[in-house]
């Protein structure tokens, strides 16, 4: 009986709430409960579970509107139907040769930065400054300049990082994402950005295929070109890629690698249902694929609990995980990570080292600092409250000015809202008169790519106060 298998540990740091979502979620990923299973009612889980029955309540419902189970009015409540967790034997992972062949697209590299700063910004979704944890990052770096001994700080270290920040880190995203790795499965990056690059040096070869979503990041799909691999485009609709749309090109010729930013699909900000992430993963053991999962902007997630990363799951090593702080703090401090296995982490730490001997060992010690005294937790929850304070009040402004000229779905996390413009409205135009009035936001340029009737951006709300997006809105509404 599947209350025989949920047990409640009072002792342990997880709510008990999370405690019963996440071993219902295991059960179900495991095909303990298959789909179409009908789950025991609330009144006789928190009986028999010795839980409030408000407690129960929250966490069905939490795994109704994360898709793992559905209600059906008079009967009860189900495994959903979409979910049919079959995992199959994982081949071994070959490890792929670095491909020794040079790659020179000058043209993909010509990209535009926004070298200026204007006064007022709805930027592609970036964190404000002005709520860093500036006086105990001071004290932070500090200690790590002049306390203990200095000569294993000052002197060349890991290329995988230091290892007591990967210590903490290993604690921090069990705590936060459901991940139990070792810390020499983590390899400390200057970024997303590093991340993705090293994978793909280390794990694609010229000619190969990459699925990425038709609308996708285009730093990513840049990186994907500049080494020679093929895109395919995948659909990307109101849930995220497509993946039926992914097994059919399987089918035809399957992908060496899928990036994926599952948690908030950029641009468009959606959010991957449960039923694609267990098809993804099962895909990627079918076919054998490699999956780069991107969680860009996983601690910012508002209406409720933010969905575990693919890799929280037993995926036998067919998934890449990266992450950063840069939102966390500021994206001047580049500190990221990358999560995999021993074997892949080794390999791509070699690698690293022939471009980068070893990350900024100073300011890892003071992210580790900042992870052990709770500082980056706190302000994460102090930021999460106001950051979906100026989602709300940049939603109703949207609506209270632009509800019959955009198109726009106030998102559930992130920093910014994906937004339409109507067809007759030139963006590139747009935003360069904005620019004349000390205003700057993306002109969507790089959206186009597949659809060039597409006239859409991002505006992002959490780097402005509610008087700086009143301000901002206003010059845009003039303008249009």
């Amino acid at each position: 009986m599947i209350l025989e298998l949920i047990k409640i540990d009072r002792n342990a740091d997880k709510p008990i709430f999370r405690q019963l979502i996440d071993q219902i979620i295991q059960l179900v990923r495991d095909g303990v409960l298959p789909s179409g299973f009908q789950l025991p009612g609330t009144r006789q889980l928190s009986q028999k579970l010795l839980i409030h029955r408000k407690t129960a309540i929250a966490a069905i419902d939490e795994l109704v509107a994360q898709g793992w189970l559905e209600t059906i009015p008079g009967r009860g409540t189900f495994v959903a139907k979409e979910i049919a967790v079959i995992y199959d034997q994982l081949p071994k992972i070959i490890e792929c040769p670095v491909n020794d062949q040079p790659i020179i697209v000058p043209t993909l590299l010509n990209r535009q930065l926004q070298p200026n700063f204007p006064k007022y910004h709805l930027d592609d979704g970036l964190p404000d400054p002005r709520l860093a944890p500036v006086d105990e990052l001071t004290r932070a770096y500090k200690n790590a300049l002049t306390k203990g001994w200095r000569y294993p700080k000052y002197t060349y270290g890991d290329p995988k990082g230091q290892l007591l920040l990967r210590d903490y880190l290993k604690d921090y995203l069990a705590k936060t994402r459901g991940m139990h790795v070792d810390r020499e499965q983590i390899l400390i990056t200057r970024g997303v950005t590093q991340a993705l690059y090293l994978t793909i040096k280390a794990f694609i070869q010229k000619g190969d295929q990459v699925a990425v979503g038709a609308l996708s990041w285009e730093s990513a799909n840049v990186n994907f070109l500049y080494h020679g691999a093929k895109l395919i485009k995948i659909r990307v609709d109101s849930e995220g890629l497509d993946v039926d749309h992914l097994e059919e090109v399987c089918q035809q010729s399957v992908p060496k690698m899928v990036y994926v930013t599952p948690h908030q699909q950029y641009p468009t900000t959606v959010i991957m249902p449960a039923y694609r992430r267990v098809k993804i993963l099962q895909l990627a053991n079918k076919y054998g694929f490699f999956v780069f999962e991107d969680d860009y902007d996983y601690d910012f997630h508002y209406t409720r609990h933010p969905i575990m990363p693919l890799t929280s799951a037993d995926n036998g090593g067919r998934v890449f995980y990266t992450g950063s702080f840069t939102k966390a703090i500021s994206p001047v401090f580049r500190v990221g990570y990358l999560v995999a296995t021993i074997e892949q982490v080794d390999f791509l730490a070699k690698l690293r080292r022939l471009v980068d001997r070893q990350g900024d060992a100073i300011l890892e010690l003071v992210i580790a600092e900042l992870l052990k005294t709770d500082v980056i937790q706190r302000y994460l929850r102090r930021n999460r409250k106001i950051y979906q304070e100026r989602r709300d009040y940049f939603g109703h402004l949207l609506q209270a000015n632009f509800a019959d000229v955009l198109e726009f779905t106030i998102p559930e996390g992130g920093m910014s809202v994906w937004t339409k413009f109507p067809s007759e409205v030139s963006l590139p135009k747009l935003a360069r008169k904005a620019l004349n009035h000390d205003l700057y936001f993306y002109n969507g340029a790089s959206f186009k790519s597949d659809d060039p009737q597409l006239n859409a951006t991002r505006l992002g709300f959490a780097s402005s106060t509610h008087e700086e997006l009143e301000i901002a809105l206003k010059i845009l509404k003039r303008l249009l």
